[in-house]
């Protein structure tokens, strides 16, 4: 029973970092409007680093975390709209990276725990995932509710496709960055102390 505990406590726990991660890089959208291209596309979304990194790392705990964080920004972006479209869009927009996500990590033979994962695959599953996600969301946005994200559905994808993308490969790289180059990142800290 302990041990179940224990795995729901950790599974929770990656679907809150997930939430908060989203969130804490969403939160710049608000102090930099101009990064805005319509009412919820960005041209550098952040976020989207966000929901590929909490995919590769948490698996489907990332999804639902993120899934959880999209539903609530858009309830608060455009609350016009009814709350089951928007809870329609998280929940289609986290099933389409988590399996796209995980087809891609299986195509390139990508370890489990990420051990042989590089750059360029990095790349290559932020370009798959920004476009399927990207049109994606466009498409179930201009479906489901009256929002206007822009003159045409395929602006609106071709919009949410390279704001994704942007943040993709911001957010991931540089964390993967930082992960594979820690020692060096503390010894240089290190140094700056002395």
């Amino acid at each position: 029973m302990g041990c179940c505990l224990k795995i729901i406590k950790n599974h929770l726990n990656e679907i809150l970092i997930s939430f908060a991660l989203y969130w804490i890089f969403a939160g710049y959208l608000w102090f930099l409007p101009e990064l805005k291209s319509t009412a919820i596309t960005y041209f550098v979304f952040l976020p989207a680093g966000v929901k590929l990194f909490a995919v590769l790392v948490f698996q489907w705990r990332g999804a639902v975390g993120t899934g959880l964080a999209i539903f609530s920004r858009l309830i608060i972006t455009d609350s016009n709209q009814p709350w089951t479209s928007w809870l329609i869009v998280a929940i289609t927009v986290s099933i389409t990276l988590y399996v796209v996500a995980q087809l891609m990590l299986k195509l390139l033979s990508v370890n489990r725990d990420l051990s042989n994962f590089h750059y360029y695959q990095i790349v290559l599953i932020a370009l798959v995932t920004s476009i399927v996600n990207g049109f994606t969301f466009a498409y179930v946005v201009h479906s489901l509710t009256d929002s206007e994200m822009s003159s045409g559905l395929f602006h609106s994808g071709f919009n949410a496709v390279i704001g994704n993308f942007a943040g993709n490969a911001v957010f991931v790289c540089t964390a993967l960055f930082i992960v594979q180059k820690k020692m060096a990142i503390k010894n240089f800290l290190k140094s700056l102390s002395r």
